[in-house]
């Protein structure tokens, strides 16, 4: 899909066009957007396409023609019947006359721009490329704390489940959370890398605005960064209390199970012991067997009174 927009009052509105001035969003392009897109521009095969692997390492380029920004932005999917967290790359080419953004699926940060949901709607402006791309890594910076936040809610809610009754899905939701965030410190990590290199380019960031949202996009960025590193460590103390609460229920069950077995092996001793075909003593008296079972009887209550006493009975 590729879509183009020129700036009209401040907002991004869609054009038929490649002109001086647009922006070039292409969302999973077909062979003949990107054909289309490279004759317009000049620009490399490579870069129109290096967003399309959703393996490709953040980096930037430098040429005569363009400069190519790619990072990792974050976003959603559904696996296992279970909306989780991902990152997938996203390539910012920046010519003399366009701005043109590449991405395997749709991204928030991309579509908040476009539905015309940006708080700081000035800096939206194509002509002023940096700042616009500025624009761009500020949003992907937001919408990874966005994303962090939702994940300590669910990790909230998780944890309210478990002083309840803990179950084993709440463990296998631990682990996706704690797997979603070594993606989001992975790609955060080198965007703040990709960032920096991008600070120090005097002919990227060349005014006093642009260094100041410059410093606003590392800021976020390195918060991002922190918000993932701290819930990292929570989600992980959270998993270790599921386990070991898993833990100590079966440490319960085995010793319930282990003390009810002692307490049917005593009635099973005196059975078998009278159930031999040998004189015994009160085989004659008619009340033999309340006595034996009044006996067994006092006898399973003792036990289990000391069980109780001892904390080997529930």
């Amino acid at each position: 899909m590729m879509d183009i927009y020129e700036m009209k009052d401040g907002k991004p509105c869609k054009t038929d066009s490649i002109k001086d001035d647009v922006w070039i969003n292409l969302v999973n392009p077909t062979t003949e957007e990107i054909d289309t897109v490279q004759q317009a521009l000049q620009i490399d095969r490579e870069a129109l396409t290096a967003a399309l692997d959703d393996e490709e390492g953040s980096r930037t380029e430098v040429s005569q023609k363009y400069t190519l920004i790619l990072i990792d932005a974050p976003t959603r999917e559904w696996r296992n019947n279970r909306e989780e967290f991902t990152t997938y790359p996203l390539s910012i080419t920046i010519t003399d006359t366009a701005v043109v953004t590449v991405s395997l699926q749709e991204l928030f940060a991309i579509t908040n721009i476009t539905a015309g949901k940006n708080k700081n709607i000035n800096t939206v402006n194509v002509a002023n490329r940096t700042r616009f791309v500025l624009q761009i890594l500020f949003r992907v910076a937001v919408n990874y704390q966005a994303d962090l936040k939702y994940i300590e809610v669910k990790r909230m809610a998780i944890e309210e489940s478990i002083r309840k009754a803990t179950r084993r899905d709440d463990l296998f939701e631990l682990h996706e959370l704690e797997s979603n965030l070594v993606y989001f410190k992975t790609s955060l990590s080198v965007n703040t890398s990709i960032i920096d290199r991008l600070g120090k380019l005097s002919r990227f960031v060349s005014s006093q605005e642009d260094r100041d949202l410059m410093d606003d996009v590392v800021i976020e960025t390195n918060q991002a960064l922190e918000m993932t590193t701290t819930y990292s460590q929570i989600i992980k103390g959270t998993r270790q209390l599921v386990e070991a609460d898993l833990n100590n229920s079966l440490s319960n069950i085995m010793k319930f199970l282990t003390s009810i077995t002692l307490i049917i092996s005593i009635p099973t001793l005196v059975v078998s012991f009278y159930g031999m075909n040998v004189s015994l003593p009160g085989m004659d008296y008619p009340y033999t067997y309340i006595v034996l079972l009044g006996g067994m009887a006092a006898i399973c209550i003792v036990t289990i009174w000391g069980l109780q006493r001892r904390g080997m009975w529930r």
